[in-house]
C-alpha cells in the first residue's frame, strides 16, 4: 500500500534513495524524502545511517523571554532556564517551525466515511516532545494522542510538525511517533523512532564567531534591569584590563577575525570561561543543509557563599540567558540541587564544576581513538574532586562525545585547561595537544645558569620584574622543585590516558615551557596541590583561523635579549605549523589572587559551525 506518513527532510538524516513497497508510517526519509525498501521493516530502530533527527526547540526566536518577573523582581535561576520557544504549546511563527520536524500524512484514498487516525508520541524521551497539526487556515494547533484525524482530512493529506522540548537526559534520547488508522474493523499501525539531536560541545578548530570577555564594571542585576549592549566598550576597571583587551583585538585581527570581541556583564567576576561552555545541536534542514542551533550550557558551580534554592549558581552565569539566548541560540542549565547550601563542600570542591574544567579534543575520524565529533575531557579524580554529577551525566547522555575523566586533583583550582589545550597542526589529525612541560621550563632556566645568566630575575617586564626569585634561585626553591615534580607526575598520567583513549602520539604534542609551584596553605585540607608559577602559555585560545592567543610569559632573557619561554613556545608551535599571538595579561589575570588565570580562563567563545561536518554522517 502507499505510505501514509512522511517525515520531511528538515528532521532527518538519510543517504538512501528507493521508495519502499509498504509502509504506513514513513519517517526515515533523506533529503529527497526517500527510504530504502530494505529499511521499511526496521524503522522503529535508529542508527546514524537510518533515522530521523529533531533539534530541541530551546531558542527564543521572538526574543520574548523576560529578564525580570512581572513584579519587577529578579527571576530565579530555574525560572530563567525555563523560558524558551519549547516552553509553550504554540508554534511561534516561521522561524519556530524551522526548529521542528515536519511530517506529512499523505493523501489516503479508499477510506470509509467513518475512518479516523491518531498519532501519538511516546518512547524513552516522549515526555520531551509534542505534535502540532496544520489547519485549513495554515495555522498549527496541538495534536493530542486521542485527537482524531477524520477521513475527509486523511483523503487530502495532513501536515504536522514534531517539537522536542529538551535534550536527552539519559542515553535513550529517542522519541517514538506512532500512527494508527482505523477503518471499520481494520486497524493499521506503524511506528518510527526519532533521535533528539545531541548537544555537541564546540572544539577549538572551529573559527571564533564571538570572543567574550567580562565587563567587570556592570553588575549582573543592573544589566537584567536596564538591558545591556554587548557591542559597547565600557571602561576597564582593573589594572591591566585595557592592555588585555587591546591585545585580544590585535590577535583576533591578525587571525582575520575583526570585530569579534563581545562584552558580557559579570559584576566583577572576570573568569569568563567558568560561566558557561558553548556548543551546538543540528539536524538536516531545507535542501539538506544542516540547520544548527547554538547552545550555551551554563556552569553548574553552586555559589559557596550563601547559595539559595532561588539563586543557587554563580551569578555571572545568568546573563547567558538574558544576553545570549535568542534566535537560533539556546541556553540550558543542569545542576544538583542537593549541593545548594553546602558552603564548605562547595568552597573546597566546587571549582571542579566550573566549565573551565571542560575542554574538547577535536574530531579525529580514523585510526586509534577515532572520535568524529570530538571528545569531551574534564578534570576529576572520581571522588570529591569532580564536577557536579548531574552535569557530567547530562554530557554523557548526549552520547556522541563520550566524556573522559582526567585526574586534575593535583591542581589547586583543579581545571584541566591549566595544563592542556589544542591547536591546529600540519599532521594527519589536523590538530595537536598543547601541553605544559615543567621539565622543559626547568631546562631553559638551567641553560641560562650555564650561560652565566642565572642572576637575572625570573620574571621580566612585569611585576615583580626581578624582585621575586632569580633564575638560579627558582631552580632551587623547594616550592618550585616540588611543584614541578607534582605537576610532571600529573601531566604524564594525563598523557598516558590520552595515548590510550585517543591514540595520541608524542609527535602530536606541542610542549610549551611551564613552571609550577606547590601551594602550602596553613589549615587548608587539600595538600600536594600546585599552581602555575609562571604564566601558563598552554592556557590559551585557538582562534580556528591560524593563531593561538596566549599570555605573554614575561620569562627570563637569553644573551640576545629574547624571552626564552616565549621563544621556545613559538618554535614548538611553528614546528606544528601554527603560530602564537601574544596577549598581555599579567596584571589582569596571572597575578590575581592565589593562583590567577590566563587567556582561556579570562575569555569564552561562540564558534562558527558553518564548516563542521554533520554529526549524523560520521
Amino acid at each position: 500500500m502507499a505510505s501514509l506518513l512522511a517525515l520531511g527532510a528538515g528532521a532527518v538524516a538519510w543517504e538512501a534513495a528507493a521508495r519502499p513497497a509498504r509502509a504506513l508510517l514513513l519517517a526515515d526519509t533523506n533529503r529527497d524524502g526517500q527510504v530504502t525498501a530494505a529499511d521499511a521493516a526496521g524503522r522503529g530502530e535508529w542508527t546514524p545511517g537510518r533515522g530521523a533527527i529533531v533539534v530541541p526547540n530551546l531558542d527564543d526566536d521572538l526574543q520574548a523571554c523576560p529578564s525580570l518577573a512581572p513584579d519587577g523582581e529578579r527571576l530565579s535561576d530555574d525560572a530563567l532556564a525555563a523560558c524558551s520557544d519549547g516552553a509553550d504549546e504554540v508554534v511561534n511563527g516561521a522561524a519556530d517551525l524551522l526548529d521542528m520536524a515536519p511530517l506529512r500524512i499523505g493523501p489516503k484514498r479508499g477510506l470509509g466515511a467513518g475512518a479516523t487516525a491518531t498519532v501519538a508520541v511516546d518512547g524513552p524521551a516522549g515526555d520531551a516532545a509534542r505534535l502540532f497539526v496544520q489547519g485549513g487556515d495554515g495555522d498549527y494547533s496541538m495534536l493530542g494522542p486521542d485527537d482524531p484525524i477524520t477521513a475527509d482530512r486523511l483523503r487530502d493529506g495532513v501536515d504536522l510538525v514534531l517539537e522536542a522540548t529538551g535534550f536527552a537526559e539519559t542515553d535513550a534520547g529517542f522519541i517514538d511517533v506512532a500512527l494508527s488508522v482505523r477503518d471499520g474493523r481494520t486497524v493499521e499501525t506503524d511506528r518510527v523512532r526519532i533521535r533528539i539531536a545531541p548537544l555537541l560541545l564546540a572544539h577549538d578548530l572551529a573559527p571564533i564567531d564571538r570572543l567574550i570577555v567580562s565587563d567587570n564594571g556592570t553588575a549582573v542585576e543592573d544589566a537584567e534591569r536596564h538591558g545591556y549592549d554587548p557591542a559597547a566598550s565600557p571602561p576597564p576597571v582593573h589594572e591591566g584590563e585595557a592592555a588585555f583587551r587591546e591585545d585580544l583585538v590585535a590577535g583576533l585581527e591578525s587571525a582575520g577575525l575583526e570585530g569579534r570581541l563581545t562584552m558580557y556583564p559579570t559584576g566583577d567576576d572576570r573568569w569568563m570561561r567558568d560561566q558557561f561552555i558553548t556548543g551546538y545541536a543540528s539536524m538536516p534542514g531545507p535542501g539538506g543543509d544542516p540547520h544548527t542551533l547554538t547552545v550555551v550550557l551554563r556552569s553548574a558551580v553552586v555559589d559557596p557563599e550563601g547559595s539559595t534554592p532561588e539563586f543557587p549558581l554563580r551569578d555571572a552565569g545568568r546573563p547567558a540567558f538574558t544576553l545570549l539566548q535568542g534566535p537560533d541560540t539556546a541556553v540550558v542549565q543542569t545542576y544538583s540541587p542537593e549541593r545548594v547550601g553546602q558552603d564548605e563542600y562547595n568552597a573546597l570542591w566546587g571549582s571542579f564544576s566550573s566549565t573551565g574544567n571542560v575542554i574538547v579534543a577535536p574530531p579525529h575520524a580514523a585510526g586509534d581513538g577515532a572520535r568524529p565529533a570530538g571528545r569531551v575531557l574534564y578534570g576529576s579524580d572520581g571522588g570529591e574532586a569532580a564536577p557536579d554529577p548531574a552535569f557530567v551525566d547530562f554530557l554523557a547522555a548526549q552520547a556522541d562525545q563520550d566524556p573522559l575523566a582526567i585526574d586534575t586533583s593535583w591542581l589547586g583550582v583543579g581545571h584541566i585547561d591549566e595544563f592542556l589545550s589544542f591547536t591546529a597542526a600540519d599532521n594527519d589529525r589536523g590538530w595537536a595537544a598543547v601541553v605544559a612541560d615543567p621539565a622543559l621550563g626547568a631546562r631553559l632556566l638551567e641553560a641560562l645558569v650555564d650561560d652565566g645568566l642565572g642572576g637575572q630575575g625570573l620574571v621580566q617586564g612585569a611585576a615583580p620584574d626581578g624582585a621575586d626569585l632569580t633564575v638560579a634561585q627558582a631552580l632551587e626553591a623547594p616550592e618550585i622543585v616540588e611543584g614541578n615534580r607534582i605537576a610532571a607526575e600529573g601531566i604524564d598520567a594525563a598523557l598516558a590516558v590520552l595515548a590510550r583513549e585517543l591514540g595520541l602520539g608524542e609527535d602530536e604534542i606541542v610542549r610549551v615551557p611551564a613552571l609550577f609551584t606547590e601551594l602550602v596553605i596553613e589549615g587548608y585540607p587539600r595538600q600536594d596541590i600546585v599552581a602555575n608559577h609562571m604564566p601558563a602559555i598552554v592556557n590559551g585560545v585557538e582562534t580556528g583561523t591560524g593563531a593561538f592567543l596566549a599570555i605573554q610569559p614575561h620569562g627570563p632573557l637569553d644573551a640576545a635579549g629574547r624571552d626564552v619561554y616565549a621563544a621556545a613556545a613559538e618554535a614548538a608551535f611553528a614546528d606544528a605549523g601554527s603560530r602564537i599571538a601574544w596577549v598581555e595579561a599579567w596584571d589582569y589575570g596571572h597575578a590575581v589572587g592565589t593562583v590567577g588565570g590566563e587567556i582561556h580562563c579570562l575569555t569564552n567563545s561562540i564558534r562558527d559551525q558553518t564548516g563542521t561536518a554533520p554529526w549524523w554522517r560520521n
